[in-house]
C-alpha cells in the first residue's frame, strides 16, 4: 500500500500547514452548521480540511460521524482509507495510506507521535512525508515507511532531510548493541546518539572503515564529532580514536 496522494499538494518542510479556521468553524466548539455528505454530516474544521484537501473525489463519503479521539481531539473516517484528525493545537489534517498504517503501528494519537501537524507532502526526492507533534514519518518506494523523532530527527533535519547525502531512512530508530545509545540507518549513512558522544552523522568511507572495525562495539566506539575537513580529505573523531580519509 502506498501513501495517500492528493492533487496540488505542497507545503513548507517543518511548518504547520496553513489554513487558519475561524472559531465558529472549529470542530466541537461553536460548530457551524454541518452539511450532509453521503450518509453523515461533515462540519467545522474537519469540513474545511475535507474541502481544501481534495473533497469527495479524494476522501470519498464519510463512513461514520465525527467522534472524540484521545487528548481532546476529534476525528472522522472516510471511505478511501483516510481520516481527518483535529485538535485545538494542530488544526485539522488528513492522514491515510502507508503513513497512516505506520502511525497506527505506534499507537496513533495515543503514542509518541501524537497528532499530525501537517498534511502529507511530497519530498524533494520521490517520496512522501508527514510531520506530527512528536516526530515525522517518511516513505519512499525503495526505503519503506519509517518514523523519525527526537535528537535523530533534529540531526536529520539539520543535514537537509532526504536531500542530504543521508537520503531516506531505511530503518526505525533502535538501541545500539551496547544499549547506551540509539541509532537510525539511512540510504547514505547513519545517525548515532549517545550521552558520551552526542548526536553524530557517520557516512561514506569513514563509516565503512568504522563498520569494518566493529562500529560502536569495536576499537573506535561512538562517534564524538561529525566528519570534518582534514588536510586534503576528511576526518572524524570517535571515543577510541580518529579515522581519516583522503581521495
Amino acid at each position: 500500500m502506498i501513501p495517500l496522494r492528493r492533487k496540488n499538494s505542497s507545503l513548507t518542510r517543518g511548518a504547520v500547514a496553513a489554513g487558519a479556521v475561524a472559531l465558529a468553524l472549529i470542530s466541537g466548539v461553536g460548530t457551524a452548521a454541518a452539511r450532509p455528505i453521503g450518509p453523515f454530516d461533515v462540519g467545522g474544521a474537519i469540513e474545511v480540511e475535507y474541502d481544501q484537501a481534495g473533497g469527495p473525489g479524494f476522501f470519498g463519503d464519510p463512513t461514520g460521524p465525527e467522534t472524540d479521539s484521545g487528548g481532546g481531539g476529534k476525528t472522522q473516517e472516510f471511505a478511501n482509507n483516510i481520516a481527518i484528525y483535529w485538535t485545538p493545537a494542530t488544526n485539522a489534517h488528513a492522514i491515510g495510506g502507508a503513513i497512516r498504517d505506520k502511525w497506527r503501528g505506534v499507537a496513533s494519537e495515543s503514542g509518541m507521535l501524537k497528532y499530525p501537524t501537517t498534511d502529507e507532502g511530497s519530498t524533494g526526492k520521490p517520496g512522501r512525508f508527514q510531520h506530527f507533534q512528536g516526530g515525522s514519518i517518511y516513505w519512499s518506494i525503495g526505503s519503506g515507511t519509517h518514523v523519525l523523532s527526537g535528537a535523530i530527527r533534529d540531526k536529520y533535519a539539520a543535514a537537509g532531510w532526504e536531500n542530504s547525502p543521508l537520503g531516506f531512512p531505511i530503518s526505525d530508530e533502535a538501541k545500539t548493541n551496547k544499549g547506551d545509545g540509539r541509532y537510525q540507518l539511512f540510504e547514505g549513512g547513519a545517525i548515532y546518539t549517545s550521552q558520551k558522544g552526542g548526536t553524530r552523522t557517520v557516512w561514506g568511507a569513514i563509516r565503512d572503515e568504522w563498520v569494518r572495525n566493529g562500529s560502536e562495539n569495536g576499537r573506535y566506539g561512538y562517534p564524538t564529532s561529525d566528519e570534518y575537513d582534514y588536510k586534503n580529505g576528511k576526518a572524524q573523531k570517535f571515543a577510541g580514536g580518529e579515522i581519516t580519509w583522503t581521495p
